[in-house]
């Protein structure tokens, strides 16, 4: 989200090294004690034009037991908004130690928050089990709209997706030996494979639980990757197809601004980081942070500038990380309004972007956030609406960052300049490296030791709804507050329809610029459209491909209101 919610390793093979620190030797006895869950992915051969048609699937786990009925395998029917591939699936069998498994399947309710296909089988399952099925890569956009790049796709000989997207895995809380495996003989003689855990053939070092792999990225066959040698640990990066722009040089800048973070974060050199490049004809610009490595993407608009931003935007989630607790999105002030509110202060302090730069990346999200006509919505609302509402969707983005300003600014007045927000961030990146809770408390615990009651009493006020707005001097002497006018986004029909496959409109506000460009209820939107990059810019125009009474034709207007006086 550009606002950048919207998400390389290394290469396969035996020429490279590995990239991870799980792929050090396995503590000794951990591999008696612990049973194996291995993945074997077999990418087919890419056709005419490039595509990879589909991938072979087989999954090996050393210990599954379950009882005649019971659900023991599982796979996402969405996930993160992403529509999941369970009607797709072919080929799909099962056996284990006695034999083929016949298998049932039930699926968790529509409207369930986290909802899964479930396996079961109809006599007792014993270990070791074995999975094998199909899986179609399509390049089919996402039917519901706005997403994190998770789904499979494939370009110019490479496939790459979320293992949250397509693994069937055991449904149970055992702790495993996940491992990876790659079968690159159909994707021609170039082809490596890479994953969040490492170059090629990989086994983590530590128990994990089969969730772990549904945390795994993957990228593999005829990709490109910077540097030139893989190296063991540090930074490095990956890609399919060909950018815009020149990614070797894009990585250059990143693994030097990676290199700053290090430092800012007290963080080790040698920890791994990986960069995921690949195309997207929707949301391109944006990514998603996954498995302590980032997945970005790019169309042929793409400007490395923007990308820039993205990129450090996601390494600022790789050391802050989420507050701990069950609502991931209603939480998301934290992790999004620091990796904001840093994206731009960490590359001005390591030399990497200009005061120009940081000012127009600031004044882009205080343009969205100050004519946001849902800005005073309150944290509780987020979880709910946040896919259904691009509005929504970016508030944990912008109203955290100005939280973050408004507390660097106090904090640095009460302490007489000694201390910053970046303490208080510190201390939070401390506690998660010694085990210690890194939620909602301990933040507020922090921000009263510095502030007082005030701090707490501003941090719900916050979280309540009320407008932030940092002091004209928060963001240092170089730059002060002002005022202009400008547009509020607007839509202008349901944008519930926007998340939906059918994207049927209906709503349609009258008089709106929706409405005067044409537009009316009962058109179809053919394609998805994103919307965040477009709502924090007051130039930006919407394009939807309508059908309506058997024919296809173009729409576009400038989605804004009306005018109101913003920071």
């Amino acid at each position: 989200m550009k606002a950048r919610l919207q998400i390389s390793r290394r290469v396969a093979g035996l020429a490279v090294a590995a990239m991870l620190a799980c792929l050090a030797a396995p503590p000794s006895g951990f591999a008696a004690t612990v049973p194996a869950l291995t993945v074997t992915l077999s990418p087919g051969a890419p056709d005419s034009r490039g595509d990879i048609p589909y991938l072979d699937v087989k999954i090996v786990a050393d210990a599954v037991d379950a009882t005649a009925g019971q659900p023991f395998l599982r796979l996402p029917l969405v996930s993160s908004n992403v529509q999941g591939i369970a009607d797709a699936l072919t080929g799909f069998r099962a056996t284990d130690a006695k034999g083929p498994l016949k298998l049932t399947t039930h699926d968790d309710p529509a409207d369930a928050p986290a909802g899964y296909r479930h396996w079961a089988a109809d006599r007792t399952v014993l270990g070791p089990l074995v999975i094998e099925y199909r899986v179609p890569i399509t390049n089919a956009l996402n039917a519901r709209g706005a997403a994190p790049p998770l789904e499979l796709r494939t370009e110019e000989g490479g496939f790459s997706g979320s293992g949250g997207i397509f693994l069937v895995l055991p449904e149970s809380t055992k702790l495993y030996r996940n491992a990876v495996r790659w079968n690159l003989a159909a994707a021609g003689p170039q082809a490596i494979g890479l994953s969040t855990l490492g170059a090629g053939d990989v086994t983590s070092s530590t128990p994990t639980s089969a969730d772990a792999l549904a945390s795994t990225y993957f990228m593999g066959g005829n990709i490109h990757h910077f540097p030139d040698v893989l190296p063991a640990g540090g930074f490095s990066a990956v890609w399919q197809g060909e950018p815009p722009f020149d990614a070797h040089a894009l990585m250059q800048w990143t693994q030097t601004l990676y290199g700053s973070y290090l430092k800012f974060f007290h963080a080790p050199a040698s920890q791994p980081y990986a960069v995921f490049l690949r195309r997207n004809p929707v949301n391109a610009g944006g990514g998603v942070e996954i498995g302590h490595s980032f997945v970005g993407t790019f169309d042929k608009n793409t400007k490395t500038e923007d990308l820039k931003l993205t990129l450090a935007h996601e390494m600022v989630h790789t050391f802050v990380g989420a507050l701990s607790g069950d609502d991931e999105l209603g939480l998301s002030w934290y992790s999004e309004g620091l990796a904001v509110y840093y994206q731009r202060l960490l590359p001005l302090r390591a030399g990497v972007l200009s005061p120009a730069q940081y000012l127009a990346d600031l004044n882009q999200t205080a343009a969205r956030y100050y004519t946001d006509l849902l800005n005073d919505a309150p944290n509780d609302q987020i979880s709910a609406k946040f896919w259904a509402d691009t509005r929504i969707r970016v508030l944990p983005y912008d109203r955290g960052a100005m939280y973050f300003a408004l507390l660097n600014s106090e904090i640095r007045k009460a302490s007489g300049g000694k201390r910053s927000l970046d303490d208080l961030v510190l201390a939070m990146v401390e506690r998660r490296w010694h085990g210690l809770p890194v939620d909602t408390a301990a933040w507020v615990k922090l921000v009263e030791h510095e502030l007082g009651s005030r701090g707490k009493e501003e941090f719900e006020a916050m979280l309540a709804g009320k407008l932030v707005v940092p002091a004209p001097d928060s963001f240092g002497p170089c730059y002060t507050r002002t005022t202009a006018p400008l547009r509020r986004y607007e839509l202008g029909f349901d944008s519930v329809v926007l998340t939906q496959p059918s994207r049927i409109v209906r709503g349609l506000v009258p008089g709106s610029a929706a409405d005067r460009a044409g537009l009316r209820n009962g058109d179809i939107i053919v394609k998805p459209v994103p919307q965040d990059a477009i709502q924090a810019d007051q130039k930006a125009t919407l394009t939807f491909l309508i059908r309506r009474d058997g024919k296809e034709f173009p729409i576009t207007y400038l989605p804004r209101g009306e005018t109101v006086q913003a920071y």
